[in-house]
């Protein structure tokens, strides 16, 4: 694997005819990361690659079948999400902040067949940025603030089960937004600066979806307008992730008391 490292580090800098005194400026770089403990930090710039060819691996090159991609999990999963058949409403405060979204899609399979009663674990982050059921401590190394101090544990997170025709509804807000935890004077800070990336992730919603005789997907909903999907500093986007909503007023037909959003999303797994 050394090797391998090698021989690709020696074509950037063959590539981009790096001099030596632009590579003992990256050396004084990491160096000034070590020093302030920020290596474990830093890890977040190549952690979804890693994941990518071992817990992502049974969903590799989805352009081959069609596959739903794959995304990391993240530390802001917690197991034992309320169960609720579809169509539901993802538990959530009677004033719960946010523009209320309706997500609906079809789970179904590589080969087009639809999958009856396929669950779907959802979790995000609430409007104000915050994740139910966790505290900073849980994020660690990276020290992404996050206060649940009042909020209910299971505050939009729970588990849905699709019909019997595959189709699944849940309703939800729109999610706010999750930080890196970066210092803003720090030599991590400057280098994320300097490649003009956010230190903040783009608007998301986690799923797990699994169904009988498929390989279970994990994967994250991105949202059509948001900046961000262009300038991750965890790596790019996919585009087929990244969805439309669709903006609608008549929301008392709804029993709702505002303006709210709809998406779709189909997710497509693989057989076993």
């Amino acid at each position: 694997m050394f090797a391998d490292l090698r021989r690709a580090v020696d074509d950037v800098i063959l590539k981009h005819q790096v001099t030596l005194d632009e590579l003992l400026a990256a050396i004084d770089w990491l160096q000034q990361v070590a020093e302030a403990g920020e290596l474990p930090s830093a890890s977040i710039l190549f952690y979804k690659t890693v994941l990518k060819g071992t817990a992502g691996a049974p969903y590799a090159h989805p352009e081959k079948d069609g596959a739903s991609h794959w995304e990391m999990e993240g530390p802001a999963h917690r197991p034992g999400a309320p169960v609720r058949q579809s169509p539901a409403v993802l538990p959530m405060r009677p004033d719960e902040p946010g523009e209320p979204l309706i997500v609906s899609g079809t789970v179904r399979t590589t080969t087009g067949s639809p999958l009856p009663g396929a669950a779907l674990e959802i979790w995000q982050i609430d409007a104000n940025n915050v994740y139910s059921g966790m505290d900073t401590s849980d994020f660690a190394p990276l020290n992404i603030p996050n206060d649940a101090t009042g909020i209910p544990p299971g505050n939009l997170r729970a588990r849905i089960i699709a019909d019997s025709d595959g189709h699944y509804e849940f309703r939800t807000v729109m999610p706010g937004l999750e930080t890196f935890g970066i210092p803003a004077e720090s030599p991590l800070a400057t280098l994320t600066q300097a490649l003009r990336l956010e230190g903040t992730r783009p608007r998301h919603i986690h799923s797990i979806v699994t169904a009988e005789g498929c390989l279970p997907l994990t994967t994250q909903i991105y949202f059509d307008g948001d900046p961000l999907v262009e300038s991750t500093i965890e790596g790019t986007v996919p585009a087929e992730a990244v969805k439309t909503t669709t903006r609608h007023e008549d929301h008392h037909a709804r029993g709702l008391d505002q303006p709210y959003r709809t998406l779709t999303y189909d997710f497509v797994l693989r057989p076993v």
